[in-house]
């Protein structure tokens, strides 16, 4: 039984396939890909699901480019994924999806190594506006400008708890502050680096109890603030040194509100 001329058809499009990718970068380097529609993505005379099937799931996966996609799951130097900065990279996503944008399934810009979570979270979403856009690692992020930030619990049956939440920078624009919240907000960042957190102060107890034990308050902060300072060096914006920053800010804290 024929297959309708598939092998012709997908040859035909490689140059469709390759101004689509074109017309992404341009998108995702002026930050509108929110404007971008699925109808312009398409492979004439070829179903959706069929050119991601064929062309990503056994071209790229299983196929000859294998070798592109474990290049571009190679690539985060460590190994975090770039949506969250919380969990491994185990998979690829695709920014726009392959679903209704068939003809960017392999484009290597839009397609981004994530972990599980964000994968799944995000499914088949396209942005529907430039607030819903998520920030595309490789053209955009939020640099060495501090704005994860955290306060600690006031009750006392959840001392040393962490609530994180997004503090933008002054020179940040409406936009752009919008998009990160939105992102926080979308990806649950909030509870999941509280979580976290928490595990954290939960394995470091025994320390901060002697260290409080030998040198009051003050060896305390002393070590939350080096901690911190190494953390941060590596990352401005990670969960764990905003962890001990804000734990070594707090004086409750230091003088033992961590028991």
């Amino acid at each position: 039984m024929g297959n309708g001329g598939l092998g012709t058809k997908l040859r035909a499009a490689v140059g469709t396939a390759e101004e689509a990718a074109e017309a992404f970068r341009a998108a995702a380097q002026s930050r509108t890909l929110h404007n971008l529609k699925g109808d312009n993505f398409k492979i004439d005379g070829i179903p959706d699901k069929r050119v991601a099937d064929i062309v990503y799931g056994s071209g790229m996966t299983k196929g000859p480019g294998r070798a592109v996609y474990d290049a571009l799951m190679d690539a985060p130097e460590d190994e975090l994924c770039p949506l969250c900065r919380h969990s491994d990279v185990t998979q690829l996503d695709h920014v726009m999806p392959k679903a209704t944008y068939p003809a960017l399934c392999v484009a290597p810009e839009n397609l981004v190594p994530v972990c599980g979570f964000c994968n799944h979270t995000k499914n088949d979403r396209a942005p529907e506006n430039a607030e819903d856009v998520l920030l595309h690692p490789y053209f955009e992020h939020t640099g060495t400008a501090t704005w994860l930030d955290a306060e600690l619990a006031t009750s006392a049956l959840d001392a040393g708890r962490l609530t994180y939440f997004v503090n933008p920078p002054p020179d940040w624009d409406s936009t752009f502050t919008a998009r990160v919240r939105r992102q926080f907000t979308f990806l649950d960042l909030s509870r999941r680096y509280s979580v976290k957190a928490n595990q954290t102060l939960r394995g470091i107890h025994h320390h901060l109890v002697k260290q409080l034990k030998a040198g009051g308050a003050a060896a305390v902060g002393v070590h939350l603030t080096d901690m911190a300072t190494s953390h941060l060096a590596a990352d401005p914006n990670g969960w764990t040194g905003v962890a001990y920053r804000t734990w070594a800010a707090n004086d409750d804290f230091c003088q033992g509100r961590f028991w």
